[in-house]
């Protein structure tokens, strides 16, 4: 193959919580619609465009589901968030456990009813951050019903809660996800066919929840806490039940050498389970400077041969959780801000396939903490790009791009293609079936060589 027939490189730009509903505030339009977005609406006009459902519609993901779904992975494969958590913080998850994210919180009983004052991790305090390590330990060991519990500090007010002695994932999430909501129960999943095992391990995650409630209340730290008024630090929501990944290195479900540019312990984590090379930036206060640097990181992999390079921006889903429309539109535009040199290149070389998505709508308005929208989806860039008539980048154009709606899992093969490295259907060269086309054999077929050759 020569050089001027070698697929081209692919840059995957992922804007967490992109898409939303329209605003009031914002004359009836969405913070994307409304944003003044010059780079991505040449983006948009240069590519194909259409609407992106990372799963089904109406149905809302969190980042490491729709991820790990945009990445081509099959949902039978994902192993749990806690698993991506606990793996980007360099915790090894074991074959024989089952592992949740324990977040220390701020509750408050009322009748006997665990209500969520507030996440310690949300307030950015650094003398909480000293203080949940120290309240970890003294919650550290517990068993209960023949199910042993180790807690593993991981900073930020947050731990690893590992248990072992034969339990099962099938545990439902504790945290209600919303300050002043009532804390759950743990309950045994309906659909796990092992009940009896589901509701053991329900059963002594709440006994260990009760137990660290306990301790925690009466602990001398707490104490100086409630004097100094500060939050009493007595819960820990527990969420995200998962076991260790069995997931193919990206390279081989897809074919490409990978890498992930990203910030935060999650993508870490999806990363290294999924085979890519995790690449950290330091984070900085300026959203713009962030994402510049992520963007300049992801140039030099491709320089230096990587063939899929995923980069992943926080902004528009942090203003959308603080339920503020107008600082989301305000992230979009200073994100758009830093395309200026990748639209100029791809202006003058076709030499990069560029996608730009979101993982998931984050409403800026309402009670949701995700919601289920459609995201809009561009790709452009390449030989093989055929643009068609869309030249604004938004949700409500999307649905009139060329590339229609697509589904989580589609996304990759479509990406595949347009790089001339897609599998013709049918045609099998090895053991696995992979939607990418391998060069050569798995095995190349032998003989034996003539007898005295040298």
């Amino acid at each position: 193959m020569t050089q001027a027939d070698a697929p081209i490189p692919i840059l995957f730009i992922v804007l967490d919580g992109l898409a939303d509903r329209p605003q009031a505030v914002l004359g009836g339009k969405t913070p994307l619609e409304s944003a003044h977005t010059p780079h991505l609406n040449r983006l948009a006009q240069l590519g194909v465009n259409g609407q992106l459902i990372p799963l089904a519609p109406g149905i809302p993901l969190e980042s490491d589901t729709s991820h790990f779904l945009l990445f081509g992975y099959p949902l039978e494969q994902f192993p749990g968030r806690a698993a991506f958590e606990a793996i980007g913080r360099g915790i090894e998850v074991r074959a024989e456990s089952v592992i949740l994210l324990a977040s220390f919180a701020a509750t408050t009983v009322r009748d006997g009813v665990v209500y969520r004052d507030a996440l310690l991790w949300e307030q950015h305090q650094a003398k909480d951050e000293h203080d949940c390590q120290v309240l970890s330990a003294a919650v550290a060991e517990y068993e209960s019903h023949g199910i042993r519990f180790a807690l593993n500090d991981c900073g930020r007010c947050e731990g690893i809660l590992s248990l072992t002695g034969n339990p099962s994932r099938s545990v439902s999430d504790v945290d209600p996800f919303a300050d002043g909501a009532a804390v759950a129960r743990a309950l045994p999943l309906a659909e796990d066919p092992d009940q009896a095992n589901a509701q053991r391990t329900a059963d002594a995650l709440n006994a260990y929840l009760s137990w660290a409630h306990a301790r925690l209340e009466a602990h001398p730290l707490n104490h100086q806490r409630r004097r100094s008024r500060q939050p009493v630090i007595n819960f820990l929501l527990t969420k995200w039940a998962a076991t260790k990944p069995q997931v193919s290195p990206f390279a081989e479900q897809n074919g490409l050498r990978a890498a992930s540019v990203e910030n935060y312990p999650l993508y870490t984590g999806i990363a290294r389970v999924c085979g890519m090379t995790p690449v950290r930036v330091a984070r900085q206060a300026s959203l713009v400077r962030d994402f510049q640097d992520k963007l300049q990181t992801a140039d030099d992999l491709l320089r230096r041969g990587y063939e899929f390079v995923h980069v992943h921006t926080k902004g528009p889903d942090r203003a959308a959780h603080r339920k503020d429309p107008l600082e989301k539109k305000h992230a979009i535009c200073e994100l758009d801000s830093a395309l200026g040199p990748l639209v100029r290149r791809l202006e003058h070389d076709r030499d990069l396939l560029v996608v730009v998505t979101g993982d998931h709508a984050t409403p800026s308005h309402g009670p949701l903490i995700h919601s289920g929208e459609a995201v809009p989806l561009l790709i452009a860039g390449g030989p093989n790009v055929l643009a068609d008539q869309v030249a604004q980048f938004h949700e409500r154009v999307a649905f009139q791009g060329s590339l229609g709606q697509v589904h989580g899992t589609d996304l990759m093969p479509l990406v595949l293609n347009l790089t001339d490295r897609v599998g013709l259907y049918g045609v099998r060269h090895q053991r696995q079936a992979r939607p990418y086309w391998r060069r050569e054999p798995e095995e190349p077929f032998r003989v034996p060589s003539p007898a005295g050759s040298g």
